[in-house]
């Protein structure tokens, strides 16, 4: 008897112990190392907060693969699975957890525009469920230090996926910045690989470089971009540092897995109590930005970086080796 009675009050510990284990749910649009590093990012924060993986919480993590009906469907899976709190990464992912997620915390991550793409009203806090980062990419100074590195460049092309709310906010920016800097702009869009290399191999002879920001389309598709590009010596400028390695002479942007830790520390929050009307969205930290300069690819396709951007950078690959800088 004494044993059977041991025995249903260890069941009924172990029960309270799965109980009370967190539940996090996570989801990107796509595969990309960016992306990926946000989800480490965020599962290091939590145990580094003290929290341990399979004890204290579980993740679910789940890709779309590109498809914005597979984004839809795992959002609504995941409002039926007893999650404490969603985490969406990349502007998609997280349209779809906040539409089908209502009464439990949603957490995005890598979106350009919150208040854009209808996530939030405002930047800081909010009523509602869902709060975040936002990877708004500093477009003006990446055109601009694209301008520094050719004075005589007077067209740019802007690789882009229309139907992604990020690119369209990343579009208007660098028209205005093609305004001011008395620049034309070409636009290239298209929603899957195919298209996009259709679009830029029409146009690429007629600009003088290549402007790709945090596109998913276009960081799912780089290899056959930066193929096409380095074809026609055209250089890339890239607002992921990601997309850079893919093919570009020039990439300045974010350290995602710092975008991460600061996504974490928001899950942390809302995992310990704190409601999210008292969470402030807002940007990723500017000391996560990161200055990625290929002299290899500029030397390949004829273009002389100067010394100036150079002495700046984070990161610099020569002679086949990617060396950061102090």
């Amino acid at each position: 008897m004494k044993k059977l009675l041991a025995i249903l009050v260890l069941t009924a510990l172990l029960l309270t112990v799965g109980l009370s284990m967190y539940r996090v749910g996570m989801t990107a649009i796509v595969e990309h190392p960016a992306l990926e590093a946000i989800r480490q990012g965020v599962l290091d924060k939590l145990q580094e907060k003290g929290m341990k993986l399979g004890e204290d919480f579980e993740e679910l993590y789940q890709t779309a693969q590109g498809d914005m009906n597979t984004a839809v469907s795992i959002a609504k899976q995941y409002s039926n699975s007893d999650l404490d709190v969603v985490v969406g990464i990349s502007t998609p992912s997280a349209q779809a957890c906040a539409n089908a997620i209502k009464d439990i915390p949603v957490v995005f991550s890598a979106v350009t525009d919150p208040v854009g793409a209808s996530l939030i009203e405002r930047l800081g806090k909010n009523n509602g469920n869902v709060c975040g980062i936002s990877d708004m990419t500093p477009v003006r100074t990446q055109i601009r230090l694209m301008k520094l590195v050719m004075p005589e460049a007077q067209t740019v092309g802007i690789v882009y996926n229309s139907s992604e709310a990020n690119s369209v906010s990343i579009l208007n920016s660098a028209k205005e910045t093609c305004d001011e800097l008395g620049m034309e702009l070409v636009e290239i869009i298209g929603s899957n690989t195919s298209e996009m290399i259709n679009a830029l191999n029409a146009v690429v002879s007629s600009v003088d470089f290549i402007y790709i920001g945090t596109d998913n389309t276009a960081a799912n598709s780089i290899a056959a971009i930066a193929k096409s590009a380095k074809t026609a010596k055209v250089p890339i400028m890239a607002g992921d540092i990601d997309i850079a390695r893919g093919g570009g002479v020039i990439g300045f942007g974010f350290d995602y897995y710092n975008a991460g830790l600061e996504t974490g520390e928001i899950v942390y929050q809302l995992l310990t109590g704190v409601p999210v009307s008292e969470i402030e969205s807002r940007l990723i930290s500017a000391d996560s930005l990161i200055l990625y300069v290929d002299l290899d690819l500029a030397e390949e396709i004829g273009l002389e970086v100067p010394e100036n951007v150079v002495s700046r950078a984070n990161v610099v690959v020569k002679n086949g080796v990617e060396e950061e800088m102090d």
